[in-house]
């Protein structure tokens, strides 16, 4: 039984209803006046009922909203985790580093959650690599971004057991989410807290490609990768990755500048298909948000960040714009399986990093 707004909250915060005095839905209304008592009843329930549609459409903000199980995989007392990535065998990697002055390593989850640091051979064309991101390729490949030997050009490439491939040469401050065909893919340009995509095509650089409608959005992608250099507009687009059907999935805000620098900007999921050119918005507005990765064979991504009070991984469905909280806390990283079938995000408990696998099929 509601009985008030207090009550509604006591658990958490949102909109709630309150009930006039003697409404309760369940309380024998007009039971203190025997000759009144058909009246009141007839009149309680016909208010009742209006009450009960307002509150059926409340009831999911108001109610508790606890993620699902999950298992953890490993963690680690010693190492900060800045990335992970499953290849199609199923392997968790990631990318780990000491501290701030430190360059990430590439390491592997072991069966039994230790962190087990991979050598990379030096030799071929990057001696020595420092790494900056790390990725599922569309064949299930591990890929990566690294510059070399110190230098500013950023390259990806192929993780083939303890060597390194080139896939392409991307310029400086700049990631890339492949298409699967692996010769095109999209460029997140990130110049201290700005964010920005292009198209990656012919091993250049290009602008966001038209998209309509063309009012979708206030900022205009195109131009925010031409002069995404600095901070000083608002407009910021970024957290992309792509789907086998080849479209492509993103964040974008119109009011932020670094994502940092305005935390409670509200970032929007879009959903861009490349065949048509359409640009759409899909699920809620979220804010401080830190990855974003497409689940395979399925209409749906996860991203960490807030949504409302609650921080944590949320599966938002591209086609219903629903979103489930499937786990919770300070979560950062977040890569899914080959199949589809799992997530892992990295959780930060105090001074530690563990991830968590999350089942989503």
């Amino acid at each position: 039984m509601i009985s008030s707004s207090a009550d509604c909250e006591r658990g958490r915060p949102g909109p709630c209803v309150d009930l006039p005095e003697g409404l309760e839905c369940g309380v024998e209304v007009g039971a203190r006046d025997g000759s009144r008592m058909t009246a009141g009843v007839k009149d309680a329930a016909r208010r009742c009922a209006r009450i009960l549609v307002a509150v059926t459409l409340l009831l999911a903000a108001c109610g508790s909203e606890e993620p699902g199980p999950s298992r953890r995989l490993g963690s680690t007392d010693t190492a900060q985790i800045g990335d992970i990535a499953w290849n199609r065998d199923g392997r968790l990697f990631a990318l780990y580093t000491h501290g701030s002055d430190s360059d990430f390593g590439l390491a592997e989850f072991t069966d039994g959650g230790d962190l087990r640091p991979v050598e990379v051979l030096p030799g071929g064309f990057c001696a020595r690599p420092a790494f900056f991101d790390l990725a599922t390729l569309p064949d299930g490949g591990l890929g990566a971004v690294v510059t070399c030997d110190e230098g500013d050009e950023r390259f990806a490439v192929r993780i083939d057991g303890q060597q390194l491939v080139r896939l392409a040469s991307l310029g400086a401050n700049r990631l890339i989410k492949w298409n699967p065909d692996m010769r095109t893919g999209w460029l997140e340009l990130v110049t201290g807290y700005c964010r920005a995509v292009g198209l990656f095509q012919n091993g250049e650089a290009l602008p966001f490609p038209p998209y309509h409608p063309s009012d979708v959005l206030e900022m205009d992608l195109q131009a925010a990768f031409t002069k995404g250099k600095t901070c000083a507009e608002s407009g910021r687009a970024g957290f992309a990755d792509v789907a086998g059907d080849g479209k492509l999935y993103l964040l974008a805000s119109d009011s932020a500048r670094g994502r940092f620098e305005k935390p409670d900007a509200p970032w929007q999921p879009l959903v861009f298909d490349p065949r048509s050119g359409q640009l759409r918005k899909f699920g809620p507005e979220l804010t401080s948000p830190y990855a974003l990765a497409v689940v395979p064979r399925s209409d749906s991504v996860v991203v960490t960040g807030a949504k409302g009070w609650r921080k944590g991984a949320w599966l938002v469905s591209s086609e219903d714009g629903k979103a489930q909280l499937i786990a919770a806390g300070d979560l950062y990283a977040v890569a899914a399986a080959f199949d589809g079938s799992r997530v892992a995000v990295v959780h930060s408990v105090g001074g530690r990093d563990e991830v968590l696998e999350v089942k989503v099929k």
